[in-house]
């Protein structure tokens, strides 16, 4: 049951990383969450019996702020993405040109 409560309540399987190191790191995140639910539940359980990880993070975006961005804003960050990741994929097919 913790496993799944893990995966669908803290992201416990929605890590992509490529060497140990990452995935200790995600791992560590999700054990520090995942012990939040539960003493937020365990605070909580006199007052609100059936609290859920769900729950929680509900009121959590509900109640901690949020800061609020523009489209054009939005648009800048895929740009700057966009050109990072084209500079990635050019950098690649020219290392593929001087191996051949």
């Amino acid at each position: 049951r913790a496993l799944q409560q893990g995966k669908q309540d803290v992201g416990l399987g929605d890590y992509q990383v490529r060497g140990w190191r990452g995935w200790h790191h995600h791992m560590t995140l999700v054990m520090m969450a995942m012990l939040f639910l539960l003493e937020e539940r365990l605070l909580h359980q006199q007052t609100r019996p059936l609290l859920s990880g769900r729950d929680i993070r509900a009121l959590l975006n509900q109640f901690l702020p949020r800061r609020d961005t523009t489209l054009e804003e939005v648009l800048r960050q895929m740009q700057v993405r966009h050109r990072k990741r084209q500079a990635t994929i050019d950098s690649a097919y020219r290392k593929q040109q001087l191996n051949e």
